[in-house]
């Protein structure tokens, strides 16, 4: 993921679990120093927030929490001028994905966290992945993460459930309306929701089959907003360029890893 950081090398510590790596990240979430080089606390936290964001594929909650200190201490100042920047030449990735990391991981520390103490949660959370707690973040922005674990927990209780993005979606859409949650009219309708997906529904006439020309052009279409684009070029010619170039420099990255994945 990106290139590596350039500065001094700081010794990285070995963790059992993503847990503990996210439990020793630096309660750092404004800049130490108003200067534009990081002080040398400043740049062990980075290196140690930056080991954390490697991890990104079996610990999306703790990449999402580093990525969250990295940001608001403005760790990425040193080298780059915008947190996007950095995010794009670190890591490869755009602003909205790590947004979107740093608005799920204190919903999957909570979960976890709940995990590591039977009495609070007798089934545990152990297959917990990005799809799952993304669909319980409206809830947690509505109410607060205590609520979004509390409808977790609901659909983890109900015996023969699987917990999949699509059934917690599903359980987030019945909840009541309002300013204060009713914990009981909630449960009672995830449990009514849940129910409803064992029983049997009619047979339906298989659709018939999209030609793979016409899927293509869907995802075209869908993967570049052509109207946005024009409007974009109305406005500012030059930023509508610099935005296609990019994107064509990204689909040839694409293509070359293709391509060599294939040599």
């Amino acid at each position: 993921m990106g290139g590596q950081r350039r500065g001094k090398a700081v010794e990285r510590k070995k963790f059992t679990t993503a847990v503990d790596m996210a439990k020793d990240l630096p309660h750092l979430f404004k800049p130490i120093s108003d200067s534009p080089a990081l002080i040398g606390e400043e740049q062990d936290s980075l290196a140690q927030c930056e080991a954390a964001v490697e991890t990104l594929k079996g610990a999306f909650w703790a990449a999402g929490k580093a990525l969250q200190i990295i940001r608001d201490a403005r760790l990425y100042r040193e080298s780059h001028k915008t947190f996007d920047e950095y995010c794009d030449d670190r890591w490869s990735m755009n602003r909205q994905y790590a947004d979107k990391l740093i608005r799920a991981w204190p919903i999957a520390e909570a979960l976890y966290e709940k995990q590591s103490s039977p009495a609070l949660t007798p089934i545990g959370v152990k297959k917990l992945n990005q799809a799952q707690v993304w669909e319980l973040v409206p809830v947690a922005e509505s109410w607060d993460v205590d609520t979004a674990t509390f409808v977790y927990d609901t659909v983890v209780e109900i015996d023969g459930q699987a917990v999949t993005a699509a059934v917690l979606k599903g359980a987030v859409k019945t909840l009541p309306k309002g300013v204060e949650f009713d914990r009981e009219v909630a449960a009672e309708r995830i449990l009514e929701y849940v129910s409803s997906l064992s029983e049997p529904t009619p047979e339906k006439v298989p659709a018939p089959a999209v030609p793979i020309e016409e899927q293509i052009a869907v995802r075209v279409d869908k993967a570049i907003e052509v109207d946005w684009v024009r409007r974009l070029a109305a406005q500012d010619r030059n930023r509508a360029s610099a935005y296609l170039d990019q994107v064509q420099q990204r689909v040839e990255r694409l293509r070359q890893e293709l391509l060599a994945s294939t040599s």
